[in-house]
């Protein structure tokens, strides 16, 4: 009988992910822009605020709950304008707590500019940079994820780095704050930096059809041949999306286990009665990491 994954040695597990005709793992609850799935949602989210971005509109806020892809989405800002030789990027994954100095700190270190001990003193360095960053026709981007984590003395902070302008008389730098619904209740009580928020972007969680999309586009970045045979069957989608409730990190998350599931089970393919019995076998898989 076939040794469960779950009940196997994950220390010495090393799954063989040629046998699903993908080079790479297809699955992972780790943020990868090269696995960025574009439903329609985030297709509208990234040409709105690469729009304001680019036009140099100031602040923008994409909004989600946990799981729907707004780290993903951070790494793909980041990637995108980090690399073009018209705008340097600097994220800030978490900010810190409470200190609109420690923030600014924070944001200075990402650009490699000198940090100060003083919050005037570290706004002069970081006034400087931008200033003469925008001189060169280089417009600096700054990106915070869990920004709903962000307090008023931060987002007074985020307002005077907005006040600053370049030589032409545009913002000196523009922003893009990603987080949980959260951070439109704590911009409502910011208002003076909320009236700077020039567009506002939802992530909500995948309809069934958007759940089978993803699956499939996941597996085509991994290296999976389009011509092969499916390996998630169609009605292996419903209950995969009625576990995950739509959400992309979830989806991606029981996939995983899936997958692996099926490595060691020696199958050809994910079908309903293929999740049905796993998610009735292994109920605990999310601790199982």
């Amino acid at each position: 009988m076939v040794e469960s994954l779950l009940e196997t040695d994950l220390t010495r597990y090393k799954p063989d992910w040629e046998k699903l005709g993908v080079v790479v793992a297809p699955f992972t609850i780790e943020a990868d822009p090269r696995f960025m799935y574009l439903s329609t949602e985030t297709r509208r989210a990234l040409s709105k605020v690469s729009y304001m971005v680019e036009a140099g509109q100031g602040a923008s806020v994409v909004v989600g709950e946990v799981g729907t892809g707004k780290t993903t989405l951070a790494s793909w800002f980041h990637s995108r304008y980090d690399r073009r030789p018209d705008f340097v990027a600097a994220r800030v994954d978490e900010p810190p707590k409470k200190s609109g100095l420690l923030l600014l700190r924070r944001i200075a270190a990402e650009f490699g500019v000198r940090t100060r001990r003083a919050t005037e003193d570290q706004l002069n360095e970081l006034r400087d940079f931008l200033t003469d960053t925008t001189a060169r026709s280089v417009l600096p981007l700054v990106i915070i994820d869990e920004a709903h984590e962000l307090e008023p003395e931060q987002f007074k902070e985020l307002r005077r780095l907005l006040n600053f302008r370049d030589p032409r008389g545009g913002k000196a730098y523009q922003l893009i704050l990603l987080g949980r619904p959260e951070l439109d209740i704590n911009l409502r009580q910011s208002k003076d930096f909320n009236d700077r928020v020039a567009t506002r972007s939802s992530l909500d969680p995948l309809a069934p059809d958007d759940t089978a999309a993803l699956i499939e586009y996941r597996l085509l970045a991994a290296g999976r041949d389009g011509r092969q045979p499916p390996l998630f069957l169609p009605d292996a989608i419903l209950p995969i999306w009625r576990e995950t409730r739509g959400y992309p990190r979830s989806i991606c998350l029981l996939c995983l286990h899936l997958c692996l599931e099926l490595l060691v089970t020696g199958g050809s393919h994910i079908d309903e009665a293929f999740v049905v019995k796993f998610l009735e076998s292994h109920s605990g898989y999310r601790q199982a990491e």
